[in-house]
């Protein structure tokens, strides 16, 4: 009886390891029929901004994983030796969430310059910022420090691409507050009211009438340099100029900079704007400006959603932190 049954449930177990070994290549066999769906470009600057800020937030989470197991902490360095430019997007009044690399609230907006003036940050314009580089460019550099060696906290506040929001929401607020604020326009969006709704040239009129925000260059069609030439690039470069001056002849004397799209450069096209008379130009990379920042390559610290005062003066000092550790 006993050797009966054992032989049935060798039998059975026999059966059940064949079914489920057909069930298995069947399933292989379906999977590998699948179609594969096809990538899709962006050609939207918000959807591209998102994209890259994706990107960005994905590698600051690994950094910060790495940076956790280092040991000991690196001392904290003070604020007087490097400049953190702030870069957002697009305003908002509802509630984004945490982490929208894109969008910040008005309110959260309001909070951050209070919070940044309270903490004795000045916050500058880019010609004061062109200034500041000329002169310690002038200064003798010391051995082996990259700190600027300045007397004041100082911070610049950038926007990009031109959304209707940076008028709507974002400037009573620089108004309220008298500070400077910057805002890299794509020019042609802005005369075409092209893709997300962005400011009328009359807009930007008022705004640099009645408050320190000035408009600057993020190129005529937000091509990024990894897809068009050098010189297609530089050509849209000029063309953001002219139409600055066309559309802007409130706007007088101010330095001509740029904001990189998607913050994609190269040497080459560095040198190329360089000889066009650009001072400034911005990247999207997470540092602070230092005596070895390039003046082709500004970086820049990314504003998310959901972010106090606090908090981005936190990530500005970590990010120093890591930059003057690095050397």
């Amino acid at each position: 009886m006993t050797a009966v049954l054992l032989s049935l449930i060798l039998i059975l177990g026999t059966i059940q390891t064949a079914f489920a070994a057909e069930q298995t290549e069947a399933f292989r066999q379906a999977t590998e029929t699948l179609p594969v769906a096809e990538e899709t470009v962006t050609s939207n600057a918000f959807a591209a901004a998102t994209d890259v800020i994706k990107e960005m937030d994905d590698s600051e989470r690994e950094q910060a994983t790495d940076e956790s197991l280092d040991e000991p902490q690196q001392p904290t360095v003070e604020p007087t030796e490097y400049i953190p430019v702030l870069m957002y997007h697009h305003f908002a009044l509802r509630d984004m969430g945490q982490g929208d690399g894109v969008t910040t609230m008005q309110a959260e907006l309001e909070e951050q310059v209070r919070y940044f003036k309270e903490q004795g940050y000045s916050i500058i314009s880019l010609e004061d910022l062109n200034r500041i580089l000329t002169k310690k460019e002038r200064e003798k550099e010391k051995d082996g420090d990259i700190g600027l060696d300045l007397k004041v906290k100082y911070l610049c506040i950038t926007m990009d691409d031109g959304y209707f929001s940076n008028y709507d929401l974002a400037y009573p607020v620089f108004q309220k507050y008298h500070v400077p604020a910057s805002i890299f326009a794509i020019t042609d969006s802005v005369t075409n009211q092209i893709g997300l709704k962005k400011f009328s040239w009359s807009n930007a009129a008022q705004m640099v009438r009645n408050s320190k925000v000035r408009i600057y260059n993020h190129t005529s069609n937000h091509i990024p340099v990894s897809q068009t030439t050098t010189e297609a690039f530089v050509a849209a470069a000029l063309a953001g100029e002219e139409a600055l001056k066309e559309y802007l002849p409130v706007q007088q004397d101010t330095v001509k900079a740029l904001a990189y799209p998607n913050g994609q450069t190269t040497p080459e096209l560095q040198e190329a704007l360089l000889e066009e008379g650009f001072s400034l130009m911005f990247t999207v990379e997470q540092s602070v400006i230092t005596r070895n920042t390039s003046r082709g390559a500004i970086p820049r610290i990314m504003v998310s959603s959901g972010m106090t005062g606090e908090d981005v003066i936190h990530k500005i000092e970590q990010t120093a932190n890591r930059v003057f550790a690095a050397g």
